[in-house]
């Protein structure tokens, strides 16, 4: 890659990883790519090793109570369509004749919304929709009122991946648990973990989806599932779980028999672990550095310092880098964003992203959601010159 290129793009995926994330790929192809779970010998138990490890990482990160509560998936997207598939057919399951329940924001990734809406337009579930203010932030009042007693669930992003705005999750936990005691709390932490601190217990939420490849630093094809003892209880002899597991297959464990096993992970966890990619998030995890975060930050303050001083560009979120992730959301004025940003990659080698950035009513609710806008986000190796290099190409290309 060419010294003189400019990553801004790090909330679709950070980059450069760390060296030690591909030098522990590596090393797991050479030395530990046996089948987790399938086999006692020496490959099999070095992979499944590894497998647990980068568990447990996870487990610790975010404070789960169990280990064995968070479930290893392919991506964050596939975390959420874990979820949100397995609390709609837990329901069905128990011959449900009525519409299910589902509140959820406009702020939310196209994960959680097209997950949602193929049931809602079969109407096998009753969609609310929750809006947000002019900075991104979700209506509470809004929430409260669309949540009743019969909510199954509510579904919330903890940061916009548009704008980056960071949402009162306890605050909107509460307010659920208030006015739907029943209903189970889904967060989205794609945008979130490795920039702020998440606490499962204490923001009391029963689901919550990780995205390894983002602010953890890790591979793309690695993410994670938590669940809570409200989501899928400790006993499923004596309790019924909410999550029902449309994957089926082989895991490793309770042979032979046709059902799939009842306790977790295993229960959630049908098919082989890609363990090539989760020994390069342990080895990501393992180097991260609450430095880099305040890098970020520091940067992303230099973008939103940089953008004030040219009169055609409109800046959407929080207007400081309070309450917000290191991302900025902007447009220039009578510019098409992709334009813009085609030529920022052509002509100045630096790569941002535009458009609608997979959460399309979000930009309907900014104001912009024909087009959307362009998003730019620091990593742990941009530099502040690299920022300077960027606010100078755009002023060129917002005064032609």
């Amino acid at each position: 890659m060419d010294p003189a290129f400019v990553y801004l793009d790090n909330a679709a995926t950070s980059w450069p990883k760390a060296d030690c994330v591909g030098e522990a790929m590596v090393e797991f192809l050479a030395h530990q790519a046996g089948n987790p779970g399938r086999g006692g010998h020496v490959l099999a138990r070095a992979a499944h090793s590894v497998i647990e490890d980068a568990r447990a990482k996870l487990a610790q990160l975010i404070n789960a109570p169990a280990v064995s509560r968070v479930v290893l998936t392919h991506g964050c997207t596939d975390a959420l369509n874990l979820a949100i598939h397995g609390v709609v057919r837990a329901i069905q399951r128990t011959n449900c004749e009525q519409p299910i329940r589902i509140v959820t924001s406009v702020l939310e990734h196209n994960a959680v919304l097209r997950t949602l809406h193929c049931y809602a337009a079969d109407q096998v579930i009753e969609l609310v929709m929750v809006g947000c203010d002019e900075q991104g932030t979700v209506d509470l009042d809004e929430l409260t009122q669309a949540c009743t007693p019969c909510t199954a669930l509510v579904c919330l992003t903890h940061a916009s991946n548009a704008m980056g705005t960071i949402q009162p999750v306890k605050q909107a936990v509460k307010l659920v648990r208030a006015s739907s005691p029943e209903a189970l709390v889904l967060v989205d932490g794609a945008q979130t973990l490795g920039h702020v601190p998440v606490d499962v217990q204490d923001l009391d939420v029963d689901l919550l989806t990780i995205a390894g490849h983002k602010g953890l630093g890790g591979p793309t094809g690695t993410g994670a599932l938590y669940l809570s003892c409200r989501a899928y209880p400790d006993c499923c002899k004596s309790s019924t779980p909410r999550i029902f597991c449309f994957r089926r297959g082989g895991t490793g464990s309770k042979a032979p028999g046709l059902d799939m096993p009842e306790n977790l992970p295993d229960a959630l966890e049908a098919g082989t672990t890609n363990g090539v990619g989760f020994a390069g998030l342990l080895a990501a995890i393992d180097a991260m550095d609450p430095a880099h975060h305040e890098h970020e930050m520091k940067l992303t303050e230099q973008i939103l310092d940089g953008l004030k001083t040219i009169e055609q560009v409109t800046v959407y979120g929080v207007p400081g880098i309070e309450g917000r992730t290191p991302v900025v959301l902007f447009n220039v004025e009578d510019k098409e964003c992709r334009t813009v940003a085609d030529e920022l990659d052509r002509e100045h080698n630096i790569a941002c992203r535009a458009g609608s950035h997979c959460a399309p009513l979000a930009h309907i609710a900014l104001g912009n959601g024909d087009s959307g806008g362009i998003r730019v986000s620091p990593g742990a190796k941009t530099s502040p010159a690299d920022i300077e290099r960027f606010i100078e190409a755009l002023r060129g290309i917002a005064a032609r």
